[in-house]
């Protein structure tokens, strides 16, 4: 090939790769990698450093976490504290420019005292990180992803906006869907024990109780004090069930329940979605698996 055909050649081809190159969007967990798909689609190149059932609590970074964010256009947390590890590999990573933290703009619930005066108590205005378990505070996290990767690729705002609009119909359609399942309960029997206290904005939202075996991370371990009372206060009030979760040990949730006799239903998705193929494998699906399982082991 005559060199100024080659040089043309190589000009074009590189101009093709460039045109086509997809904004590199890093997430910390996976139900932000998920939202960054519904929102992103094709446009982007969506990497997520916890892989499906990781508790994204205790997480441990490696070395090639750092290259990926070091390679990212954008990088998203969810923030609230959720992340504490973060800061760290943030610092030594060196990030294009700042993370988004997809919860801004969310209402924070501030975890008080628990429900009974003998449950191990947690410092007054904690703040629970979990804000994704109600769907109006999912739609803050989308709209902010949009404006995010519109930010980075301008050119396909109106299919980023286009994208979000639709899911936040569908998160609509799950708020109605959650509503009128929960409704089917009789309100002494809206009462869920958990692994660890994760669900305190679906409960605000749905009216339900929420009792933790644990605090807000899951290797918070309560005292046996804690368990003597949260067994009785399972038979007391007629509880039905304990569920555990995707991403913590069921042992100490077992335990409780033969103790107190009742159920133990699982796996909830509360820190992490489900593999590929599992009904958790997307927000969505996450989300109203959660909600038929806590209402068949209610009612």
């Amino acid at each position: 090939m005559p060199p100024l055909r080659f040089f043309a050649f190589l000009f074009l081809a590189l101009s093709a790769l460039t045109a086509t190159a997809k904004p590199l969007v890093v997430s910390t967990n996976t139900i932000l990698n998920d939202l960054v798909s519904a929102v992103g689609g094709d446009l982007v190149d969506g990497r997520c450093l916890l892989p499906p059932g990781a508790d994204p609590h205790s997480y441990e970074p490696n070395p090639q976490d750092i290259r990926l964010l070091t390679q990212a256009d954008l990088v998203v947390v969810n923030g609230l504290g959720l992340e504490t590890w973060l800061q760290k590999l943030v610092e030594n990573a060196g990030l294009r420019r700042p993370a988004l933290v997809a919860s801004t703009g969310v209402v924070p619930l501030h975890v008080g005292k628990s429900v009974t005066p003998d449950f191990d108590e947690r410092e007054l205005g904690e703040i629970d990180p979990h804000a994704w378990q109600d769907p109006h505070n999912v739609r803050l996290y989308v709209e902010n992803i949009r404006d995010a990767l519109a930010g980075i690729d301008p050119a396909h705002a109106d299919v980023f906006a286009k994208n979000t609009k639709a899911y936040c119909t569908r998160l609509d359609e799950l708020d109605v869907f959650a509503r009128e399942q929960i409704s089917s309960l009789p309100s002494d029997q809206r009462k869920l024990v958990t692994s660890h206290d994760a669900l305190h904005y679906l409960a605000r939202t749905y009216g339900l109780t929420i009792v933790p075996v644990s605090g807000l991370s899951p290797d918070q371990e309560p005292s046996a004090k804690s368990l003597a009372a949260l067994i009785n206060f399972i038979r007391d009030q007629h509880v039905r069930a304990v569920f555990f979760e995707s991403t913590t040990n069921p042992k100490i949730v077992s335990l409780v329940a033969q103790e107190a006799g009742v159920d133990v239903v699982g796996s909830l998705y509360t820190d992490s979605l489900g593999p590929p193929g599992s009904p958790g494998a997307t927000f969505a699906g996450m989300f109203r698996s959660n909600i038929e399982m806590i209402v068949k082991a209610l009612k």
